[in-house]
């Protein structure tokens, strides 16, 4: 299982917000490209970074820090937040991020999702569950979609994307631990790699998560926080 520490970007500064909600969780003092090298030199085999101001209100004022970001690691950059047209996904994959992460733009207008795959290929592509009391949700998890993260799955053309982000909103950003109900469910409804984020706060939560069959963890706030270091992450994610 892998183990990808989470970047979150606002105002093209670091933070760690509580379920998405502006001015709560924590700033961190580095700017990001520095939080970027120093995960890469811990160990980091990837890197996820969120796009808060796209994710929010479609701004592209993080675009630059991404875009360097991208330039001056050696690990794969997976992006995500406010890519809602076919030049956003271009821009970021020629600039070199590995694969982007789509949500909002799924639920608002497939047909443009559809476009957006034929640009930039279907192994480009995470489909992002960001669920909310079992409702899908979006725009910067700010409007509820009106379907369950169930309905969602069976409504995916698993030929149109690579994989899975499923995010569990409730507990994103408070490192209170997982919960893996809703989690073991998309595990047995997909064959695709799935990714999940939200409240991991232990190496216990990183050993479950690796025992359910998990492909990847996204982790924020635990680390930032120094419960665990990244490379004690990854140990519990080799050897759960």
């Amino acid at each position: 299982m892998i183990i990808a520490p989470s970047i979150d970007l606002k105002d093209g500064r670091c933070v760690k917000l509580i379920q998405g909600k502006p001015g709560t969780g924590l700033k961190i003092p580095l700017d990001p490209i520095t939080v970027a090298k120093y995960w890469v030199e811990e160990g980091a085999p990837l890197l996820h970074v969120v796009d808060l101001n796209g994710a929010i209100d479609g701004s592209a004022v993080n675009k630059p820090v991404i875009f360097e970001i991208v330039k001056r690691v050696a690990v794969p950059v997976q992006v995500g937040g406010g890519i809602r047209s076919v030049e956003d996904a271009l821009c970021l994959v020629e600039a070199g991020v590995h694969r982007i992460v789509l949500g909002t733009v799924l639920y608002e207008d497939l047909e443009l999702f559809k476009k957006i795959v034929d640009a930039v290929g279907s192994d480009r592509i995470i489909v992002a569950l960001d669920a909310k009391s079992g409702l899908i949700v979006k725009r910067g998890w700010t409007e509820t979609v009106g379907i369950t993260v169930y309905d969602a799955i069976r409504k995916l053309d698993p030929d149109m994307f690579w994989g899975i982000l499923y995010t569990d909103v409730q507990r994103e950003g408070l490192a209170s631990g997982i919960c893996l109900e809703t989690l073991k469910k998309i595990l047995n409804a997909t064959e695709k790699p799935v990714f999940y984020a939200g409240g991991i706060s232990s190496l216990h939560d990183i050993v479950l998560l690796k025992k359910a069959g998990v492909y990847g963890a996204i982790v924020g706030r635990a680390l930032y926080e120094k419960r665990f270091s990244l490379r004690e992450a990854m140990e519990a994610a080799r050897n759960g």
